[in-house]
């Protein structure tokens, strides 16, 4: 994924900053203007921004100029525009653009549009982003247009709350893209995990892990340590003590019962592999919390 500007290399430190800023003084302000659309085969859009505009490609491909900088618009493409930005689109009338879009502001609706336009510019994402997982971002789009299809007294904070969530996300995407976050997981990988982690006391073969991602087992095996730096097994494994240490802080469950409830018909195994990974057996573990 590349990006139009640079994304700050924040640490930890910043995003937390960042989170405070957009749920705290600079919080993101919808305005009228928001909509997902399959553009006109004769459409073309030239504006000066009056205020802050998500707008992201779902499909079809374009060229647009922002701010004297040319560049190709496709799938995937989203254009985080600021106020006084000047941007012209066109497109392929034979593969129009069909676009999600979002015009808001920063910062409490009773401040004035000169104090509130003045969100910490480093704190912006940058005005040009390819996605790594436009799905995550149309899923969020999808949000925004869902609430506001149901006004009610409680919109106004939930869209507010919901388009903070989006910034963050286009914000750790973008982050992505300069290596100051780490990739994203395989998908075929994630969805075993998933899978894993809803079914742990259920136990997957390789080959029927392997077959679910639609990979022989030796390149699932590899691919899996690379993703997770654990061997299928081992994954497993930890995600059953995982799943131990919450029925042992949580329930009345006897150490015996927890271990018969995933799975394990040997009582012993269950207890060596806990303390293995806890560094502590289960019954001592749980009069420790």
């Amino acid at each position: 994924m590349c990006a139009v500007e640079d994304h700050p290399h924040g640490t930890e430190e910043w995003w937390d900053r960042l989170g405070a800023v957009l749920f705290g003084p600079w919080a993101p302000q919808a305005q009228p203007g928001s909509g997902h659309v399959h553009c006109e085969p004769d459409w073309s859009w030239t504006l000066v921004l009056s205020d802050y505009d998500l707008w992201c490609v779902l499909g079809g491909i374009g060229r647009a100029r922002l701010n004297g900088q040319d560049f190709t618009v496709t799938s995937g493409c989203v254009l985080m525009l600021r106020p006084g930005d000047e941007i012209e689109v066109r497109h392929d009338p034979a593969n129009p653009l069909t676009v999600g879009y979002q015009h808001y502001t920063h910062g409490a609706e009773h401040r004035s549009a000169t104090v509130a336009d003045t969100c910490p510019p480093h704190f912006l994402p940058p005005r040009h982003v390819r996605l790594d997982d436009l799905s995550e971002v149309r899923r969020h789009l999808d949000g925004l247009a869902r609430l506001r299809r149901r006004p009610g007294p409680d919109t106004r904070a939930r869209v507010t709350a919901a388009l903070a969530v989006l910034l963050l996300e286009i914000h750790a995407q973008a982050a992505r893209g300069t290596g100051a976050l780490p990739p994203l997981m395989d998908r075929r990988i994630h969805d075993v995990v998933e899978w894993l982690a809803r079914h742990p006391t259920l136990r997957l073969g390789l080959h029927d892990a392997a077959a679910s991602a639609d990979l022989s087992a030796d390149q699932f095996s590899r691919l899996f340590r690379r993703e997770t730096g654990q061997s299928l097994r081992e994954y497993q494994v930890a995600v059953r003590i995982r799943r131990a240490c919450e029925l042992l802080a949580e329930s009345r469950m006897t150490v015996r019962q927890v271990a018969a409830a995933l799975g394990y018909s040997d009582h012993h195994l269950f207890t060596r592999q806990f303390k293995d990974r806890t560094g502590t057996p289960p019954g001592a573990w749980r009069r420790s919390v």
